[in-house]
Formats: C-alpha cells, sequence, structure tokens
C-alpha cells in the first residue's frame, strides 16, 4: 500500500527539509539514524542543502584502502567531496549502491563510518558485515553474495575528517593533499582543529569575518543592541520617579542573558534549554521593568501582552517543530513523495 500524498499544509510545513531531496523518496530510511549523524537534536532540523549525494562513495567499492591514499582518482574525488563537504556546510552524505556494495566500501573506509539507513535493505543498522581491512586497519565488512536490489548507505563527512586525522600518518597526509588550501569559512571548529593537528594547510579566515557570516552570531548583535537600549524611552514616561541611569545599567546587565534566551529559545537543540531560554527571556524581559513598577504610577502600556505574547508565541513554536519533526519522520520511514 502505498503512503498517502502528502497535503499543502504538509508541504509548507516541511519546506527546505531533508524530505526535498530525491534520494529520500526512493528508499524508507531510518530516521533516526539519519538525525544521529548528521548530529541534530531532530530530523526537522535538516535542511537539504545540509545533504549531499557523492558518487564518489560507491565508487569506493573498486579501489582499495591504499590506493585510495596514494591518491588514485577515487582519492582525489573523495577529497574534492569533502572539501565541498566542508565549505558549504554538509552534514550528511547519502548515496544508493548495489546491496553487496558496502561491505566492500567499509573495507576501504573503515566499518564505523559507512552507514545503511535503508530500512528495506535487511541489512543491520551499521553495515551488519564482516571481513575485510579499512584504512584504520581494523576488520572491516565482506560484501559477502550479491542480491538484487540497492540499498542507501550514510557517511558524516565530519566524521570522516576526523577519523583520517587522527588515524595515521598516511591518512594524514591524504588530507594535506587533496584539502590543502580549504576555505575554513563555514567549516565546523572540530573540523578545523582536527585539520590543523594534520597539518592541512587550509585558508584560514579571522574570528570576526567567520562571526560576521554566521546567523546566529548576526542574531545575538541585533538582540543585544535592542535590549540594551529598549527601556530607556521608559525613563522619561511622565510618574517615572527612579533614575534612569539605573535603568539602563539594569537593561545592560540584562542584555546578555536575555540575547541569549531569546536566541535559545527559538533555536535550541534540547528542549530543556529551550524552556529554560524562554524562562531566561522573561525574567531578563522584566527585571527592567520591575524597578519601573517600583518607582512610577503607571506601568508602560503592552508590557504584560509582550509576556503572554511571548509564552504563547514559544508554546506554539515548540508545538510546530513538533509536528514539522513528526511528519519529517514519517516521510523519511514512508518515503513518502513530497
Amino acid at each position: 500500500m502505498l503512503p498517502p500524498r502528502p497535503t499543502p499544509l504538509t508541504r509548507l510545513l516541511t519546506a527546505r527539509s531533508v524530505l526535498d531531496h530525491p534520494q529520500v523518496r526512493r528508499h524508507p530510511l531510518d530516521a533516526a539514524q539519519i538525525r544521529d549523524l548528521a548530529g541534530m537534536a531532530r530530523c526537522g532540523d535538516l535542511t537539504v542543502r545540509q545533504v549531499a549525494t557523492p558518487s564518489v562513495l560507491s565508487d569506493l567499492a573498486s579501489t582499495t584502502a591504499a590506493d585510495l591514499l596514494a591518491p588514485d582518482d577515487v582519492g582525489w574525488r573523495l577529497g574534492h567531496s569533502l572539501e565541498h563537504a566542508l565549505e558549504h556546510g554538509v552534514r550528511l552524505w547519502l548515496c544508493e549502491v548495489d546491496r553487496d556494495a558496502p561491505g566492500r566500501i567499509s573495507a576501504v573506509l573503515g566499518e564505523d563510518l559507512i552507514h545503511v539507513v535503508s530500512l528495506d535493505s535487511g541489512l543491520d543498522g551499521g553495515t551488519g558485515l564482516d571481513g575485510g581491512t579499512g584504512l584504520d586497519g581494523r576488520v572491516g565488512l565482506d560484501g559477502g553474495t550479491a542480491s538484487a536490489g540497492t540499498v542507501v548507505i550514510a557517511v558524516s563527512p565530519l566524521e570522516l575528517v576526523l577519523s583520517l586525522a587522527g588515524r595515521s600518518e598516511a591518512s594524514r597526509g591524504y588530507l594535506r593533499e587533496v584539502l590543502e588550501g580549504v576555505d575554513t569559512l563555514r567549516c565546523p571548529h572540530r573540523a578545523i582543529a582536527a585539520l590543523r593537528a594534520a597539518g592541512v594547510a587550509v585558508m584560514e579566515r579571522p574570528a570576526t569575518v567567520r562571526l560576521a557570516r554566521n546567523p546566529v552570531a548576526l542574531a545575538y548583535v541585533v538582540v543585544f543592541i535592542y535590549s540594551s537600549l529598549r527601556a530607556l524611552p521608559v525613563a522619561f514616561v511622565p510618574g517615572f520617579r527612579g533614575q534612569w541611569w539605573v535603568l539602563w545599567l539594569i537593561d545592560i546587565l540584562t542584555a546578555i542573558p536575555y540575547t541569549w534566551g531569546i536566541v535559545e529559545m527559538v533555536a535550541g537543540r534540547r528542549l530543556r534549554w529551550r524552556l529554560l531560554g524562554l524562562a531566561t527571556t522573561l525574567f531578563t524581559f522584566l527585571a527592567p521593568y520591575v524597578y519601573f513598577w517600583i518607582h512610577g504610577r503607571d506601568s508602560p502600556p503592552g508590557v504584560l501582552a509582550i509576556v503572554v505574547l511571548m509564552i504563547v508565541g514559544s508554546a506554539g513554536l515548540e508545538a510546530v517543530r513538533w509536528w514539522r519533526d513528526r511528519v519529517i519522520v514519517r516521510g523519511l520511514e514512508e518515503a513518502t513523495p513530497f
């Protein structure tokens, strides 16, 4: 029985998600593995731009670990795919391969890096195979007997870089050759540290430039400026008998936790952190107005309405995020044709 086709509402709800990637429409996929390999708290946080399908993964079945590190043609192509992933924020690779290929690929790359994520594979959640020797020198996987059909494998580019950087001098030499000059503007901090430790000549970017391209950092700046000045107009309200500089000082002291609370409330990876962000936002938002209420006759209009709006908005955002995640998980596991 085919899964139900998505409605316009669910299409809108899952816009720009991993469900927009063509690869997820052909096989039911293990949503939990997809989430964990991408390093996300939930599937709903993984966007289509963070997923790539490098064909070189299937070609790994036709080479050896020694030839890959030489590097041969496959090694260079893998290096180019790694460079693209690091420079463009790709968190997950997916590739459809022959059913007997995961074993041979793991024998080359390392069994802890290759994960069969298609639910119709008949293999276990890792690779489910044995035999062969990978790049790390450990026992890898054996392709076994070929069977009809294909499966989808998944690889974390970040984990691959970390593994190669810490594995052997040969693998570190491979990184130095294929990733020379890689732009670190969007690289994860862990990847940059690993590449530096491996001696890779990367294109260094000043911290200020990296922050200027970071949407979270920009959000911090905007919210900090607003929160540093938001209570000053209240000081000129008729009936205010306190000191304006005390009110402004409270504003400045609460600006940083208020900024953190706003960002965490909206973009926090865990529910407990989002709830803590909401509580921090409410407390730091109210702090200057508490001083005003103590030293003034009339409370600023709209303060209570804003507090209620924050609480309702946070609950509504959490509900939408939960709904989006449920729809995406179902779409992954049922191969729904979004």
